[in-house]
């Protein structure tokens, strides 16, 4: 019936059966000939023949990609309030794809959509209001605006609004309420939720603490490939939290997660091969993959990786890299890195002996009741014995 009311010249029936060739439902997929007619049912002013032309063209599925091509026909699309277009355009002016960009435009676009009542739309005027995009910081706004999308069924704006009542920001601070929105979006198979839902069963936040429960959550958010999911299944194993301990189980979710872009699981398989702990022993995996956490900035990995320096395993000792690394640990405030540092100033190890630079390294290790640093302190605070 699509394609008899296509070739009669309908154009809600040429972008429909377009859908049908980019899913591939009814018919052989075949996105050249989605686009195809997603452009005809455009050229008739098609609103949302035109939203989907833009995205053929955003993700160069049928068409030549091209951002530029993109933001026409979101354009053209939006210019007729069609709320998905709005969307998709605002998120171009965010991100300056295609645009310049513009975080007025796209929170005046995302306003546009949401006074539609479309849920994206409302999710992300939330987003600009707790980000400050085009519109400033006003944490309330946001959480009205998120609870409106979740009224919709938005999974996003469930879970946003379950992390305000998290925080407290822009709304009283209630674990129970964050447990609640976390649950909804989890139910939805988001993974963000699913693994926050987790976290309040792993801590005891708005609900009793149960491990268990708390391993179920994190499985559900691993199977859907989320790094966060696939780390904390890994700790759990690591740690015996929720399940018998299994260290090659552990190693086996690290990796997966690492190989997803997680930080902390890198980090946590380093010190697997360092140890030889559910594989084999591998100093030179080990430094690799702390080398890697700590060029993303993690700070356990570059204090780590400062150790393997200061002691020459599984890499040439090497002070001025040791404090090299322990001093970017020591910036994001490890109390282990300030302790390693403050040494490495004290005893000119790989930086210039400055001794006001260890006191208070040592200080701020020691305020945050780290092994021995306050003995430190007061060592160094001691005046001299007169000789």
């Amino acid at each position: 019936w699509y394609q008899k009311a296509a070739q009669a010249g309908s154009a809600p029936a040429m972008c429909d059966l377009g859908v049908c060739y980019e899913r591939g439902e009814g018919i052989e997929q075949d996105m050249d000939r989605a686009a195809e007619l997603y452009r005809k049912a455009a050229e008739l002013g098609n609103a949302p023949g035109q939203c989907n032309l833009g995205f053929c063209y955003e993700t160069g599925r049928g068409v030549e990609q091209s951002w530029e091509e993109a933001v026409r026909w979101y354009r053209t699309a939006a210019d007729q309030g069609y709320p998905r277009a709005q969307c998709n355009l605002a998120w171009c002016y965010e991100y300056g794809k295609g645009v310049e960009r513009d975080y007025i435009a796209a929170a005046r676009l995302y306003r546009e959509a949401a006074e539609q009542g479309y849920p994206r739309g409302l999710l992300c005027v939330g987003l600009c209001c707790e980000r400050g995009r085009g519109v400033p910081v006003d944490k309330a706004e946001a959480a009205k605006w998120y609870r409106r999308a979740a009224e919709q069924g938005e999974e996003d704006g469930m879970c946003c609004l379950g992390f305000l009542y998290e925080t407290g920001e822009g709304v009283e601070q209630n674990w129970r309420e964050a447990v609640k929105w976390y649950r909804k979006a989890a139910e939805l198979e988001l993974s963000r939720a699913q693994c926050n839902l987790a976290w309040c069963y792993e801590h005891g936040k708005g609900v009793e603490k149960n491990e268990k429960r708390a391993l179920a959550w994190y499985q559900k958010a691993a199977d859907q490939g989320d790094p966060r999911g696939m780390y904390c299944v890994g700790r759990a194993y690591d740690y015996g939290r929720g399940t018998e301990r299994d260290i090659k189980a552990a190693v086996g979710w690290y990796q997966k997660a690492a190989e997803a872009g997680s930080v902390s699981a890198m980090c946590d398989l380093g010190v697997c091969y360092e140890r030889g702990e559910g594989v084999e022993q591998n100093l030179e995996k080990a430094v690799e993959l702390y080398r890697r956490a700590a060029e993303r900035g993690d700070a356990i990995g570059q204090c780590n990786l400062g150790h393997m320096y200061e002691s020459g395993r599984g890499v040439a000792k090497d002070w001025v890299q040791a404090a090299k690394w322990y001093g970017a640990a020591a910036e994001q405030g490890s109390p282990r890195a300030q302790y390693h540092l403050a040494w490495c100033y004290e005893h000119a190890a790989g930086v210039q002996q400055d001794l006001t630079k260890a006191l208070a390294l040592y200080e701020a290790a020691a305020a945050q009741q780290y092994e021995d640093a306050e003995k430190q302190v007061q060592r160094l605070r001691k005046p001299p014995e007169k000789g």
